[in-house]
């Protein structure tokens, strides 16, 4: 069966493994030419980060479960938030923008809310 938790943990090393790692010297990345392409990578790995989060970690039952839901969100705001940082502190000839940590926020909020989307439209097994 599937590990919900654990599918989640790793998504979450890729996210930190292709944000502190030098990919300019790729010739296949270095060739791409799509304007704003990381800004998009930002926003698709966080939203599939809380998405994943969410499904492995959020039960509609729970008493807890609105607070739950903003833990994950904050949570997860201030992962990027923390990559951002160790780009720039880190020798990867990466550094902290701005604009990045808006794509990871409006990530995490997307990917909460097809979440969410999700919850309300699955069906029910009786």
């Amino acid at each position: 069966m599937l590990n919900k938790k654990l599918l989640a943990i790793i998504w979450n090393v890729v996210i930190l493994v292709f944000c502190l790692v030098n990919l300019s010297n790729v010739n296949q990345v270095s060739s791409i030419r799509i304007p704003h392409i990381d800004k998009i990578v930002h926003f698709i790995f966080y939203t599939t980060s809380s998405f994943l989060w969410s499904w492995a970690l959020l039960t509609k039952t729970s008493k807890h479960y609105q607070l739950n839901l903003v833990l994950i969100v904050v949570s997860l705001i201030a992962f990027g938030l923390a990559v951002e940082c160790l780009q720039d502190i880190m020798p990867t000839k990466r550094s902290f923008e701005w604009y990045d940590v808006l794509a990871n926020t409006m990530g995490v909020l997307f990917g909460t809310s097809i979440y969410l989307l999700y919850e309300k439209l699955k069906p029910r097994i009786s």
